[in-house]
């Protein structure tokens, strides 16, 4: 029967007798597979985007394919019959997944008995079961197995799973990673550039250390053990299970930072920079029946070339591995489409922080944000979203929320400690009046004890001029009102009349201000579908009451069960408090002085 079918668009290919393929494998790409609409043909361009619409919003609506992984990332089964299940992915932080399952489920018992405790296994979701791509997939580490009864007898089992992201807390960034930790000399990982290129480099060669045999034996001297890490497989950096997507140096636009770190987990060494800059950092789960490579940035240098598809096939993994990547989705470009945008995006960038925010406040569109204005001057100010969901009748928008947080203090006060060289000149003058005073008295006859009488000083008097330091906010103190709050301490370096006083006095008025933050909610499709027109950490906006307010998207979590269908929800913004863009400023500035002082032995790097 099937040989009668052959050459009839039945949207089915002949299924040979096998179990080495998904079954999703077996349906044909039905958009475009023969042949594109005649440009001369309105009608016919009419059908191809009205069905390829259709075709991306039934797909959107299909359950994703949950499948089960080994300790090794080799496939063992597909998860069917769940009962309920939601899946999180997060732009800054470690997303989670819960699947739960009859406890009749075949899988129960591989799960519970045939699986030690200590052996690992994966969970890993496709959206789009009909075109999974490791570009969308989900990948996670499952940490938790509940069996369970309620109370209404019915047997469960439930699994948790922690996203393939949680690595970068599990990783860490070596002082010196090409020498063992017993001899480390310089003491500090130190390299500047741009940040998409600097912390790739940096995770390559300390995955490198835990992997490649010729850097990790020497630096595992006194930890024989790990050298089973990988085995010989390790002389081949496509076969390590955790592996660096390629970043073009050249191309890369993203802001000029540093990084200095001794053997500091990725999350906490990268977070503040991927923030400053607008990148994210990425865990992606690439299989073997993926179609193209995951380096991208290595496939596009001959992008348009015969040796295109040489390139693609030489750079694809050699096994299913988790690909680490940092992703720029800062909105920024440049003037020159180089890796000299970095800089001028770094400079524009302090300018803002620490002028435009402190001294000009610019807010044209009224969302809440200062407008760039030296980035713009420079060219490298963030373009406006693609995406935007308007409120209306027929919006897309679930729910969205603007939260003032209002009650500001009137006065911020720190200190506790005066500048040292306030106490050095009142050590000096109370210890030059009394040696004077005993001068004095030997002139009239030497008394005994006078001698070494500015001794009696040690410092009793420290710390009690200019010991302490207030600033009152004129704006709040004129329109807070009589009842506003009147103080807050802000605990800081402790020194007072300062620059690092200043900045703590800076820090506690900003934490002490009046702001918003918002949130949003949409739903998948309406009209702009996830993983089609935006995806995580893109710069999508949404309107309120006439006004844009525009963000990265932070989470895109799906759910369903057995009764409801699969309902997609993205987060735009959140309510938390922004940090101090003067501090960011100050950071910016740091890491230049750190560099400068660290090259020029004067830091902790020798």
């Amino acid at each position: 029967m099937s040989h009668l079918l052959d050459g009839v668009d039945t949207g089915l290919v002949t299924a040979p007798l096998e179990f080495t393929r998904w079954m999703n494998d077996q349906f044909k790409r039905v958009i475009a597979e023969k042949e594109k609409p005649d440009p001369s043909d309105p009608m016919s361009q009419f059908r191809y985007v009205k069905g390829r619409r259709d075709i991306i919003e039934a797909s959107a609506r299909q359950r994703p394919m949950l499948r089960l992984f080994d300790k090794n990332m080799k496939p063992i089964a597909q998860i069917a019959g769940e009962r309920t299940a939601s899946v999180e992915e997060m732009w800054s932080d470690s997303g989670q997944a819960n699947v739960v399952l009859r406890y009749e489920n075949w899988l129960t018992d591989f799960i519970l008995h045939q699986t030690k405790i200590h052996e690992d296994l994966h969970l890993v979701v496709d959206p789009n079961p009909t075109a999974p791509t490791w570009r969308t997939r989900w990948g996670g580490k499952i940490t938790g197995i509940n069996a369970k009864r309620d109370s209404s007898g019915i047997h469960t089992l439930e699994l948790e799973a922690i996203s393939n992201r949680q690595h970068a807390k599990n990783l860490l960034f070596a002082a010196n990673p090409i020498f063992p930790p017993e001899v480390q000399l310089p003491k500090m990982w130190v390299l500047p550039g741009n940040t998409r290129t600097i912390l790739s480099a940096s995770m390559f060669i300390n995955l490198a250390r835990l992997f490649f045999p010729l850097l990790s034996i020497p630096t595992n001297i006194f930890n024989p053990f790990s050298w089973i890490n990988g085995g010989i497989t390790g002389l081949d950096p496509l076969s390590w299970p955790l592996q660096v997507a390629f970043v073009n140096p050249l191309l890369d636009q993203s802001r000029l930072s540093v990084i200095g770190s001794a053997w500091t987990d990725w999350h906490s060494a990268m977070d503040d920079m991927l923030k400053d800059a607008g990148c994210g950092f990425r865990a992606y789960t690439w299989l073997e029946e993926d179609e193209d490579s995951p380096h991208t940035e290595l496939v596009d240098i001959a992008r348009g070339t015969v040796a295109e598809e040489f390139v693609d096939q030489a750079t694809r993994p050699h096994r299913n591995c988790i690909i680490f990547a940092v992703e720029d989705k800062s909105g920024v470009t440049g003037p020159t489409g180089t890796a000299v945008d970095g800089v001028i995006n770094l400079i524009g960038a302090t300018l803002d922080d620490m002028i435009t925010e402190t001294l000009i406040n610019l807010d044209e569109n009224q969302d809440g944000e200062t407008d760039p204005l030296f980035r713009k001057l420079f060219g490298v100010a963030p373009e406006k979203p693609k995406t935007v969901w308007y409120d209306g009748q027929f919006s897309g928008i679930i729910e969205s929320e603007r939260r003032q947080h209002k009650g500001p203090v009137k006065t911020i006060m720190t200190g506790s400690r005066s500048p040292a060289i306030v106490n050095q000149a009142q050590t000096f003058a109370i210890r030059y009046a009394l040696s004077q005073l005993a001068q004095t008295i030997a002139f009239y006859g030497q008394a005994q004890g006078t001698e070494g009488l500015d001794n009696l000083y040690q410092g009793q008097l420290d710390n009690t001029l200019l010991a302490w330091m207030r600033f009152t906010d004129p704006t709040r103190a004129l329109w807070a009102g009589d009842m506003a709050w009147q103080e807050h301490f802000e605990k800081g370096g402790g020194t007072a009349y300062t620059l690092s006083g200043v900045v703590t006095l800076r820090v506690g008025h900003y934490k002490t201000r009046a702001w918003q933050g918002f949130t949003v909610k949409v739903v998948n499709g309406r009209p702009h579908a996830i993983d089609v027109d935006v995806g995580l950490g893109d710069r999508a906006g949404f309107e309120q009451h006439g006004i844009i307010f525009t963000d990265q998207i932070t989470a895109i979590k799906r759910t369903w069960s057995r009764q409801d269908p699969v309902t997609v929800s993205l987060a735009i913004g959140d309510d938390n408090d922004k940090e101090d863009p003067a501090a960011r400023g100050l950071r910016a500035l740091q890491a230049v002085w750190t560099t400068l002082s660290h090259f020029l032995g004067e830091g902790t790097i020798f």
